[in-house]
C-alpha cells in the first residue's frame, strides 16, 4: 500500500480537474507505509508523522527552491516567464490535515481551536506557521524528539503530533490555515448529512421534512428526492 500525494496548478479550470481523462493532476509520488518494531503504537504514530514529513521535505524542495528565488520557464507560445512556485492549496480530510499541518486530532488544523473549544460562538485565530513552528521549538528544548516518550508527553499538551520538521517549513508565504483546503466529499457532503440534515430532521421531524423536499421543483441534471432523505445513507 502507498499514499499517493497528486499535483496540480491552480489556474487550471475546475471542470478540467475533476475529469481524470484530461489529467489535471499528475502523480507527483506514491510515499510508502511503514512498520516498525517498537512495541509502543503510541511511538509507531509519532516515527510515521515524522517519516511523512521527512520524506516529502526531500521530495518537495525543488517546488521549495523555485518558490524562493523563481524560475525560468516557457509558457504554451514559447515566450520565457520567470516564475515562483507557492503553496495555494493542498486538499485532504481531515486526518490528513492534522497530519499535514503537525498538530494532534484534538486540535483544529487551521485555527489555534482544541477540541474542548470546538463548540464556541466565535472564530479563533488562525493557525500560523510562526506559532506552531514555536511550540515546535519549545517541544525540543523540554526534550530532546528522540526520547521518544517524554517528548510524546510535551507534544501532547502543545496539541502537536511530534513532527519536528514540518515539509512546508521554509516555503515563502506558507500557512497552514490559507494553503489546507476542504475536501468536498468529507468536509461538505458528509459534514451536512451528519449534521445539518440530522437537525433539520430532530428540529421537524423525518415526514415533514421528506414533504417538503418533495414539493420541490428539480432543476434539469439534480437529483429529486420524491421520498425524502431521512434514509439516505
Amino acid at each position: 500500500m502507498a499514499y499517493l500525494v497528486l499535483i496540480s496548478l491552480a489556474n487550471i479550470d475546475a471542470d478540467i480537474c475533476s475529469k481524470t481523462s484530461l489529467h489535471g493532476y499528475l502523480l507527483l509520488t506514491l510515499l510508502s507505509i511503514p512498520n516498525f518494531v517498537h512495541k509502543d503504537s503510541c511511538t509507531h504514530g509519532l516515527l510515521r508523522d515524522q517519516l511523512f514529513h521527512q520524506a516529502l521535505n526531500h521530495i518537495l524542495t525543488p517546488l521549495k527552491t523555485t518558490a524562493t528565488v523563481g524560475m525560468m520557464m516557457s509558457n504554451p507560445i514559447g515566450n520565457l516567464c520567470y516564475c515562483y512556485m507557492p503553496l495555494p492549496s493542498w486538499i485532504a480530510d481531515t486526518l490528513e490535515e492534522c497530519l499535514i499541518a503537525t498538530v494532534s486530532l484534538r486540535a483544529s488544523p487551521v485555527t489555534t481551536a482544541t477540541s474542548k473549544q470546538f463548540g464556541d460562538p466565535f472564530p479563533h485565530t488562525p493557525r500560523t506557521s510562526q506559532s506552531t513552528l514555536s511550540a515546535i521549538r519549545a517541544a525540543c528544548t523540554e526534550h530532546a524528539p528522540s526520547d521518544y516518550k517524554s517528548f510524546l508527553k510535551v507534544v501532547k499538551q502543545l496539541s502537536l503530533n511530534g513532527v519536528v520538521d514540518a515539509f512546508w517549513n521554509g516555503w515563502p508565504l506558507s500557512q497552514p490555515s490559507e494553503f489546507i483546503t476542504p475536501e468536498i466529499l468529507h468536509h461538505f457532503f458528509q459534514f451536512s448529512w451528519d449534521h445539518n440534515v440530522k437537525w433539520c430532521i430532530a428540529a421537524t421531524g423525518a415526514d415533514e421534512l421528506g414533504f417538503h423536499f418533495s414539493l420541490l421543483q428539480t432543476p434539469v441534471g439534480y437529483c429529486t428526492f420524491k421520498d425524502g432523505v431521512s434514509k439516505l445513507k
